[in-house]
């Protein structure tokens, strides 16, 4: 189980994302109707400032992709009890990115949902829109059948479209590997100087998989602005026509960045400068 199901409460609470994708009053006293399933304790809100009274330490997570709101309830079908925990992350890219945190393998597709994972026998999570929903069991075992039924009703009763952020549509196609995109908000490869990245893994004939990233800079920024900011740190060098910051990372070598259409694409894991320029040029076209 994870932390928040071993926190004493009155009831199971969930985050909500925004008013109007629940069912709820303006008191909050009611939430997501979901078929099959029937409220089984009161509903609690949490938001950014208050939120590790339910979840304590786990809270830094949500705050740092910029929660909104939590609202977390119980939810009982015949013998199987689940809290459900509803969070609005404020943005479909922000909601990914605590997704691809707490589950990077992912799962199968499921039918209205963005991403989706059931890890029986006590957990399945949930992607669509700006939501991100976490179900653990209280009572009874979710199976893969079991937590996917729950997880398509959770799904029929959002609203919204289950595509993935636009955000991800600045990852080049060419290479990458399907299902391995993902959204880091900030400290992208643990390097405190790059802000929120898109990334995805990326493969080629004769060469091992890599990961290739585009700079996403933050609301009122620019990647102009970003780009002036590494060059006062990492070391410049030029090299078939393009412009490239780069920097070592122990064990983990060479991250480099590159202009791209107004774009600071990059590339991680690279052994040396030749490499570094190489996968550069390849993500750039």
């Amino acid at each position: 189980m994870n932390e928040s199901t071993r926190i004493k409460r009155p009831s199971l609470t969930i985050f909500v994302v925004a008013v109007s994708f629940l069912a709820c009053s303006e008191g909050g006293s009611e939430f997501l109707e979901v078929e099959g399933w029937t409220l089984a304790g009161a509903v609690l809100t949490y938001d950014a400032d208050n939120l590790w009274e339910y979840i304590n330490g786990a809270a830094e997570l949500f705050v740092q992709y910029d929660v909104q709101t939590c609202r977390t309830a119980d939810l009982a079908s015949g013998n199987l009890v689940v809290t459900v925990d509803l969070y609005d992350t404020g943005s479909p890219l922000n909601a990914l990115g605590v997704f691809k945190q707490e589950n990077p393998a992912g799962g199968p597709p499921l039918p209205g949902a963005t991403m989706a994972a059931v890890s029986p026998p006590y957990q399945a999570l949930l992607l669509k829109g700006a939501a991100y929903v976490k179900v653990n069991a209280i009572e009874g075992e979710l199976t893969e059948t079991s937590g996917r039924e729950l997880l398509e009703a959770l799904a029929r009763a959002l609203p919204g479209q289950a595509t993935l952020p636009p955000e991800l549509g600045l990852l080049p196609e060419e290479g990458k590997v399907a299902g391995s995109e993902g959204y880091q908000r900030e400290g992208f490869l643990g390097l405190t100087e790059l802000p929120g990245c898109v990334f995805a893994d990326y493969s080629a004939p004769g060469d091992e998989t890599w990961q290739g990233f585009v700079v996403v800079p933050p609301a009122g920024s620019s990647p102009a602005a970003a780009w002036d900011a590494l060059a006062g740190d990492w070391t410049s060098l030029k090299d078939a026509g393009l412009n490239v910051l780069y920097r070592d990372i122990p064990y983990r070598g060479l991250v480099g960045v590159a202009m791209s259409d107004g774009s600071i694409i990059g590339v991680a894991g690279a052994a040396d400068q030749r490499q570094l320029v190489s996968r550069l040029e390849s993500f750039v076209q």
